[in-house]
């Protein structure tokens, strides 16, 4: 297994950063501190927020180190057995008693207490409210409220803190947090809890995409009063890089089918949950009965549309990221609000002549004479990048070299694709809004997102921008008298 791979996401999400990261090359090798406060571990928020924390942390530092205070038996064997599961860069350590705190380059401690005096992280979470100060400003003590969305959502916030640290970002590209409040259901600042998570939350569940977002909304999924049935789709396996981003796996995991890995968390915490292993496209032809709330976790514009346009369900709420950019979108059937189609839209590409002429090196002059034959003269006003492919192609006709230039370009544009910036912590908090927005659809509370928020990670959710946006008029979602027909033949469907 090779450990660059493991963590190729987090680390091409660094070297994006460019000079704004000083230390992005060796972040990796940093030492990390995971502990907390005896207050706080002792709640339900606590121990969730501890635990989640250490699932993303081992995926950005090869050298972390837990501290617990003693006492927390229970807790210290959860966090042994985790640590056993999901390590794959080197082992966790354990550490008792005293510990030389200085030789840490950053700290995470779950608690309210600050350290201004060292590389000091304080999280924890209450109700709907997810907290997290690296300066000087103390957080509340109150994390009496149960709520695993929240408990993940502040070991994010946590984990986005420890990285800035390690690849020791700039000041003007973001700020440490000090002394932050969000709230997941009104996405703001605000000390205000919320209500209570239902005791149970009936209605059939489709999650569409088990990668890193999938990931943390089976996390939560399995912590929550599910009373119906679930379903994954994902027609991928896990693959060496999806250990750097995806906060339930281990490498017992890799080569194995994403849906059946999330179906089989699902099902071990006692839910009805089941898996389809293959394209979107496929389940819908094979599947009489589809759910009407669906959880979308893709990263494909393509298949976001086929979401979309082959269910129309009642609502589908969908996580998105960037490299460092962070959304959720709620795209309900009955207002005027985009749907995925209308939110989601394929970039303008390049002419078909534009893109031979990009892959081969040839002009677009050369390329008006497909019969003709690659000379020395080619390769000589070819781009030097292009030269060494074009040399080895005198003498072969110009369409036969055009065919073998794009396919070697498909290659290598997969290849990118599949190594994409990346980080846990953002996928990890994409997934919490996520199944916020699914509570509330379930439980009937109102939603300020018509139809996203997104914010910029390292900056933080405090300056997040709530985006409303209508349906497009030339959307097919305009078309709402055919829409309505696929709607009633699904529900008649047995």
């Amino acid at each position: 297994m090779g450990h660059e791979l493991n963590y190729s996401r987090p680390q091409r999400t660094a070297d994006v950063l460019g000079e704004l990261a000083e230390d992005r090359h060796r972040f990796l090798e940093k030492m990390v501190l995971l502990t907390g406060e005896d207050a706080c571990l002792a709640t339900q928020n606590g121990e969730r927020c501890l635990l989640d924390s250490m699932r993303l942390l081992v995926r950005i530092s090869r050298n972390l180190t837990v501290r617990l205070p003693s006492g927390f038996i229970e807790l210290t064997q959860k966090a042994r057995a985790l640590a056993t599961q999901i390590s794959f860069g080197s082992e966790v350590a354990f550490v008792e008693g005293q510990d030389n705190l200085a030789k840490y380059d950053a700290i995470l401690s779950v608690g309210s207490s600050v350290r201004p005096d060292l590389p000091w992280t304080a999280i924890n979470s209450n109700g709907w409210l997810a907290r997290a100060s690296s300066g000087d400003r103390p957080l509340s003590e109150d994390c009496f409220t149960a709520n695993p969305i929240s408990a993940l959502a502040a070991a994010c916030l946590g984990a986005g803190e420890v990285w800035k640290r390690l690849i020791r970002l700039k000041p003007q590209r973001a700020e440490l947090l000090n002394g932050f409040v969000f709230s997941l259901r009104s996405y703001s600042a605000s000390n205000d809890i919320g209500p209570a998570l239902p005791s149970e939350l009936p209605g059939e569940v489709l999650i569409v995409g088990g990668g890193a977002i999938g990931n943390g909304v089976v996390h939560l999924i399995r912590q929550l009063p599910f009373s119906s049935a679930l379903i994954i789709v994902d027609r991928q396996s896990f693959e060496d890089e999806n250990l750097g981003t995806c906060l339930l796996i281990g490498p017992r995991d890799l080569g194995r089918p994403k849906a059946s890995v999330l179906a089989s968390v699902l099902t071990a915490s006692g839910k009805n949950a089941t898996a389809f292993n293959g394209d979107f496209a496929a389940f819908v032809d094979r599947t009489s009965h589809l759910p009407r709330l669906v959880l979308s976790a893709l990263d494909n514009i393509d298949v976001r549309h086929e979401v979309q346009r082959m269910l129309w369900p009642d609502v589908l709420i969908d996580g998105a990221i960037g490299d460092l950019t962070c959304q959720v979108s709620r795209h309900p059937w009955g207002e005027n609000v985009a749907c995925a189609i209308c939110l989601f839209r394929q970039p303008d590409g390049p002419s078909a002549t534009e893109v031979q002429a990009e892959a081969t090196g040839l002009s677009p002059q050369r390329l008006t004479s497909m019969d003709s034959s690659i000379t020395e003269e080619d390769v000589l006003a070819a781009p030097p990048t292009k030269r060494e492919f074009l040399r080895l192609q005198i003498g072969k006709p110009i369409c036969s070299v055009v065919q073998t230039a794009i396919a070697q370009k498909l290659s290598q544009d997969k290849q990118k694709e599949d190594f994409r910036p990346s980080v846990p912590f953002v996928a990890g908090f994409s997934a919490c809004m996520v199944v916020s927005e699914m509570i509330a659809h379930i439980a009937h509370w109102p939603s300020v997102i018509e139809p996203r928020f997104q914010f910029d990670f390292l900056r933080g959710p405090g300056y997040g921008q709530l985006l409303p946006q209508e349906r497009r008029a030339a959307c097919l979602c305009k078309r709402t008298s055919v829409i309505e027909k696929v709607r009633a033949r699904q529900k008649a469907a047995p």
